[in-house]
Order: C-alpha cells, then sequence, then structure tokens
C-alpha cells in the first residue's frame, strides 16, 4: 500500500482533521507552498482566510475551526479562574467593600463582566474574521493529485479529489457478511458467493446466512412462517390491551371533566398592576399580596379599590378546567374578587364582595351594577378555593371555612368571550392576601 491512509474504509477520514497530505500532489503549475495550510502543514481542504487587512492568510476549515474552538475554550476557562478569584479572594484591606467580613452574601457583587474578544488569527494575531479569497480557490482548482489508493492510476483534479476517493475502484469496503476487506469494483461479486451474507426468505421472512438458507427446508418455512404470525398475534394482542388501558383512563378523565373534578393546579404565581406604589409582592411557594400604602386613586383622586390581576390566561374553551387557592392573611377593610375579559380598563368585569353582592360592570363604565346577592361570605383567616371548568362554563368559588359556595354563571362566562382573567381588590392599607 501507499500509504496508512490507503487502509481507510472510509477514505473521507483523510480529511477529517487537516488538508490533504503533500505527498499526494502529482502535478502543479505553481509553487505550491502558497497552497499550504500553517495549521496542518498540508495542501488546503475547503481554505477559509483572514479577513484582516495585510493578512489574508488561508486555512483548512477543518484546522482553523478548531483554532478558534481551542481558543474560545481557553477564554472560557480564563473568565472562569478570574470570576472565580475576583468572588473567592477576600481582601484585607480595610477600605475594600467585600471584604472577608461582609455580614451576607447579598452584600458581594452578584454578576462580574469580563471583556472578551474573538479569537486571534494564527497568523496576524489580530480578531479572526472569516472570508475566501478566490484566487485561492482559482489556484488550487490547477493542481492535479494522486489518488490514495497505489494501484490507481487516476490523477483527480482538486475539486473531483473527494468524489474520486469516495467511487475509486480500488477503494476496500468491509464484506456485509465475512467482514473481509475487498476492492470496490469486486465487492458485488464476493458478496453474491460469500457463505456469510445475510440473506432474507422471500415467504417467512427470516434472515440468515446464504450456507443457512442453502439448508433452509420447506417445513421449517412453514413452522417460521406459524412462528412469526404467532408473534404479530401476541403483539397486537397487548397492542389492544394498551389502548383498551389509554380509552378506560379517557373515559375516566371525561367522566371527571363532566363531573367537574379534572383539574390543573396553579402552582406558581405572577402578578400584574398599575398600582405597583401600592402593592409588595413577596414569597416563592406562598406568594403575599399587601396593600402598604393607602388606596388613593390618583385617577379618580380619591380612595378606591386598587385592582391586581393573576397573571394567568383561563381558556373558556378548555377541556381541562383550572384551580387555585387563596387565604385571606389580613382583612379590615373590603375586598373584591373578580373575574375581567382583558387586563386594562376597558373590560367587562364580574365581582363579588365580602358581603355576598356580585356586581357587573360594563366596559365603557366606571361604575358596578348590582346583579343579585347571596349567602356567601367571606373574612380574615377564610381559605378561597377557585375551579374554573370549562364544560359547564362556570367559576365556582368555596369558602373551606364556612362551607359555602359562589358560582360565577355560564352567562357570565360567556361574556369573558374566549379567555379570562382574575382579579382582586383591597381599600384598607396592611389588608393582605396569601395565594397557596
Amino acid at each position: 500500500m501507499q500509504t496508512e491512509s490507503s487502509n481507510l474504509l472510509n477514505p473521507l477520514e483523510l480529511l477529517k482533521d487537516s488538508g490533504i497530505p503533500k505527498h499526494l500532489l502529482y502535478q502543479s503549475k505553481i509553487e505550491v507552498d502558497h497552497l499550504i495550510c500553517p495549521i496542518c502543514l498540508n495542501i488546503l481542504w475547503k481554505p477559509i482566510a483572514c479577513g484582516q487587512d495585510k493578512c489574508f492568510q488561508s486555512y483548512c476549515e477543518v484546522c482553523i475551526n478548531k483554532w478558534i474552538q481551542d481558543q474560545a475554550g481557553d477564554v472560557v476557562l480564563q473568565e472562569s479562574l478570574y470570576s472565580q478569584s475576583l468572588i473567592v479572594a477576600p481582601d484585607s484591606g480595610s477600605g475594600s467593600q467585600y471584604s472577608s467580613q461582609s455580614s451576607s452574601f447579598s452584600e458581594m457583587p452578584q454578576q462580574i463582566h469580563v471583556e472578551t474578544t474573538l479569537p486571534n488569527c494564527p497568523k496576524c494575531k489580530r480578531p479572526f474574521k472569516k472570508t475566501s479569497i478566490p484566487i485561492i480557490h482559482n489556484l488550487l482548482d490547477s493542481i492535479q493529485l494522486s489518488c490514495i489508493y497505489e494501484e490507481c492510476t487516476t490523477k483527480p483534479g482538486y475539486e473531483q479529489f473527494q468524489k474520486h476517493i469516495l467511487q475509486c475502484p480500488y477503494r476496500r469496503i468491509n464484506c456485509s457478511g465475512c467482514g473481509l476487506q475487498q476492492l470496490q469494483n469486486e465487492l458485488e461479486q464476493h458478496e453474491n458467493q460469500c457463505e456469510q451474507v445475510s440473506i432474507e426468505c422471500s415467504k417467512c421472512f427470516n434472515k440468515m446466512s446464504r450456507k443457512l438458507f442453502q439448508l433452509h427446508s420447506i417445513d421449517d418455512c412453514v413452522q417460521s412462517q406459524f412462528t412469526n404470525k404467532d408473534n404479530q398475534i401476541a403483539q397486537l394482542s397487548k397492542k389492544i390491551e394498551e389502548l383498551n388501558q389509554k380509552n378506560q383512563l379517557l373515559e375516566q378523565k371525561i367522566c371527571k371533566m363532566l363531573k367537574g373534578d379534572s383539574f390543573d393546579t396553579m402552582h406558581q404565581f405572577s402578578f400584574k398592576t398599575m398600582f405597583t406604589q401600592n402593592y409588595q409582592f413577596t414569597g416563592n411557594q406562598a406568594i403575599e399580596a399587601k396593600l402598604i400604602r393607602p388606596s388613593f386613586n390618583l385617577q379618580k383622586q380619591k380612595n378606591d379599590f386598587l385592582h391586581f390581576y393573576i397573571n394567568h390566561k383561563i381558556k373558556t374553551q378548555a377541556v381541562q378546567g383550572i384551580i387555585w387557592r387563596m387565604r385571606i392573611q389580613t382583612l379590615k377593610g373590603n375586598l373584591l374578587i373578580g373575574i375581567c375579559s382583558t387586563l386594562c380598563h376597558y373590560s367587562i368585569d364580574f365581582i363579588i364582595n365580602k358581603l355576598g353582592e356580585i356586581k357587573r360592570k360594563e366596559w365603557n363604565e366606571n361604575k358596578y351594577k348590582l346583579l343579585r346577592k347571596g349567602n356567601f361570605t367571606f373574612s380574615e383567616g377564610d381559605t378561597l378555593t377557585f375551579q374554573f371548568m370549562p364544560l359547564q362554563q362556570c367559576l365556582r368559588i368555596t369558602n373551606e371555612n364556612r362551607h359555602i359556595v359562589c358560582r360565577f354563571e355560564p352567562t357570565e362566562i360567556i361574556e369573558m368571550g374566549d379567555s379570562f382573567f382574575s382579579f382582586f381588590s383591597l381599600e384598607n392599607q396592611g389588608d393582605s392576601l396569601i395565594f397557596i
């Protein structure tokens, strides 16, 4: 063999990590040193050049990409070590803001920014900017190369080199049966005779070596067909059983949905409000919404209920219901619990207050009009459960402490359109709700 690369079963391995070996150059009308990659020292393969002024050095694509990755890895490592040194190393100086005497982690810098640059070109040492130089491609097209297989006398050009080494009749490929290497142009003939090549029976579809296939009798074939059919029946029976189980689960789920017992639980809460100076939201698992300033509405120039919304759009045509819970932590004033069609002033609202009065507000009005009054009440310490049941088109609010229920009815939900939001309004400074 001419070179160690001649034994490659996949000749593209030759070009995986570097350019074309120089000894494969057959003929060139120019000085080949201009076409050498300075990283791998082989003939350029798929060249990429540095676009910096007065540089324009070309490299193999694979070589410069690996160089860039290595340089980027070094930058990340240096940033990591630098960041650790800034945070861990205490400053013994008395004037240091972040000394070892810091009382809490919050006093230490939370973010450290390290200025980074693009990896540098190996030649000019300036940030590498990829470009292409047409004259280099033209020069490469003018050279002739030798095939990597010494028996082959073809001298492909640069553009044809990759295609040729893949299709060269002298390329060696492993036999799919015995695994021995065969010339590419002799492989088909060899595999047509090899006793270890796998053959599929056209009747029972079993695969076996050619040697065993020659001993494959009609009785064996029929028995295999019966065995295959039995296996198919067993697989189908198992599939039917799995589908029946899924069907039962779906039926149970549908029954729960029809009864209003199937819900997704809202575990995480976020809120929106126009009155960000008046409300404070704290906590992780359980979030407290607290009115920390007097409920003075600057727009109306009077004390008023200040809304805040759960930032979760509830779809009225959903298949699955949704449930969430809220505890009244402190309540010295009144509380409004409502639903609205949008997160803006111009929305249709329905509310219930602590007296059990259900009221409605049109999108172009500022006043709530009484619709009805029930026996639903709540006060400080009560826990309320909210359950939206899309199939019944109603929002059910249950006071768990008093075992009483209030509902926003289907006619009210329908007015919300395809979705709605839940909101709450406090009026007394210090009052708070906890969402759990």
